[in-house]
């Protein structure tokens, strides 16, 4: 089928290349490269330039399916009369160590490019007549298996193709979607596409380019009653989160082993969660766990018992908010539990995973970009669902917590603007103290610390994570400190709770 002498000749295309009478055609042409390497079905000879990135769409296009690569708005082919979008994207397998199911044990290796985002155009676009949904509709994935762990030195060629298929949306998912693209939608058309952050959404995301994201900016509509018409914003586009392909491709490829919740028909995520958790508010905690008997709640003392409350409350039974379906797609990787007194403070600060050895050594890495690092990839990529309980006792005498009255639960991410504003500076002091190798003067005497404390900015700080003074992680500079994590400011998570709850 794929004469690989022919790599480097001129291609001959067909009247209408990208015409088919069937689906079944367009399955013979696709199916005929499975199994194949990328170079094997190459006609063009574009895996041989280096710094190529994405050849391998333009080959499956040109080569498979025959017709020539380009940057139409519109969908790539016409089959039975009903335009498809052609994606070909990568699956990734999971480590050996990762315990998951038999039948299937890949993951969306990254996220889906749709389509670039017209700032100046979006406004006037609907859901179902927008450009978005022109290529998103209708939707042809082929998989690729890319499994390198050497990328510097395993060129992508190599990669095999899988299968193809195509992407059908459950009802629940197309809700979900469009109200992604809404929100996109109707911040874009307010003024403030330069705040979007792809952590805004669930399944679609407004998604930029790690290394081009500072330089690749477009004109977008200013607010209302701004002294300019425009605003210069991050490049963006429409793209499907690697967490919901990862979901996507369970489902069409395998079995899903995960939790799904019972959303009815065109319920959003977003919705589910305010609605299922809306007729607890105002109770206890204990009444809410005597409307529970059925979930089987660990005693209270147990590891992650409000947690598990959290989840039981939105129907869950699982242990863990990443082994429900929806959640895992969306990108919810952290339920977060805050007890607030009546002076509106949070008992403590909010805590995140602590730094590991990998991402100190990133810090100590004078290559290593702000919109590479993995801070700031965390804060735009991962959302939280956020209980807020109040204790009606003082922070002196602090009442049991099944007495907490339940005051709601909102999915929630950092603003754009706050990442830029109070992360990124914290990032920016620690890279540079790993990079020039300073002794930190860790707990050498008070105030000696050069981390970026909670009077750092009022919002970010970095502070210890680990169970006591011995459990310690090695420094790029040689230090051998307490783990650390970086953690937000209980004033500013109060602030979070009253913007959503009030």
């Amino acid at each position: 089928m794929f004469d690989v002498s022919a790599r480097r000749t001129p291609l001959e295309h067909n009247p209408n290349p990208h015409v088919f009478s069937s689906i079944d055609e367009l399955w013979e042409k696709l199916r005929a490269a499975e199994g194949k390497s990328i170079r094997d079905i190459d006609l063009t000879g574009r895996a041989d330039k280096k710094n190529n990135k994405g050849f391998q769409g333009t080959a499956l296009e040109e080569s498979v399916v025959r017709y020539k690569a380009n940057s139409d708005p519109n969908p790539d082919l016409l089959v039975g009369g009903i335009p498809y979008e052609l994606k070909m994207t990568p699956l990734r397998h999971y480590s050996k160590r990762n315990t998951k199911s038999a039948d299937f044990d890949f993951y969306a290796k990254e996220r889906l490019v749709i389509d670039i985002i017209n700032y100046l155009k979006l406004p006037d676009e609907h859901f179902y007549t927008s450009t978005f949904w022109r290529k998103a509709k209708n939707i042809v994935i082929v998989y690729y298996i890319d499994d390198r762990r050497d990328r510097k030195n395993q060129p992508r060629d190599e990669c095999k193709v899988y299968k193809s298929v195509i992407l059908d949306y459950r009802n629940q998912e197309l809700a979900t979607i469009r109200e992604d693209w809404q929100f996109i939608h109707d911040k874009v058309a307010a003024g403030h596409a330069d705040s979007l952050s792809e952590s805004d959404t669930n399944y679609l995301a407004a998604s930029t380019k790690g290394r081009t994201a500072e330089t690749s900016r477009r004109k977008a509509p200013a607010p209302k009653g701004a002294s300019e018409k425009y605003i210069m914003a991050k490049q963006r586009a429409f793209s499907y989160k690697a967490s919901y392909m990862s979901m996507v491709a369970k489902r069409l490829l395998g079995t899903s082993d995960e939790e799904h919740l019972l959303l009815s028909p065109d319920e959003s995520l977003s919705r589910y969660v305010r609605e299922h958790t809306n007729q607890y508010v105002g109770h206890t905690c204990r009444e809410i766990v005597s409307n529970l008997a059925e979930y089987h709640l660990p005693s209270v003392k147990a590891h992650q018992y409000k947690q598990r409350l959290v989840l039981a409350m939105l129907g869950s039974r699982s242990k863990n908010i990443d082994d429900v379906e929806q959640f895992k797609a969306a990108g919810v990787t952290q339920v977060k539990v805050v007890e607030r007194f009546n002076d509106e403070l949070p008992k403590e600060s909010m805590s995140f995973p602590y730094i590991t050895e990998d991402q100190w050594n990133e810090l100590g890495d004078s290559a290593v970009q702000w919109h590479d690092s993995f801070m700031y990839r965390f804060f735009e990529d991962n959302r939280m669902l956020i209980c807020s309980l109040r204790n009606r006792g003082t922070r002196t005498h602090k009442r049991d917590f099944m007495d907490d009255i339940f005051e709601g639960t909102f999915l929630w991410n950092m603003p754009e603007g706050d990442i830029e504003r109070y992360v990124r500076p914290v990032w920016e002091r620690v890279h540079q103290l790993m990079v020039d190798k300073q002794p930190l003067h860790y707990g050498e005497r008070r105030g000696s610390n050069l981390l970026p404390d909670s009077s750092f900015n009022g919002v970010c700080h970095i502070r210890p994570h680990g169970g006591d003074g011995t459990d310690r992680i090695l420094l790029p500079n040689g230090e051998s400190i307490t783990k650390q994590a970086f953690w937000l400011d209980r004033r500013y998570v109060a602030k979070v709770i009253h913007e959503h709850l009030g």
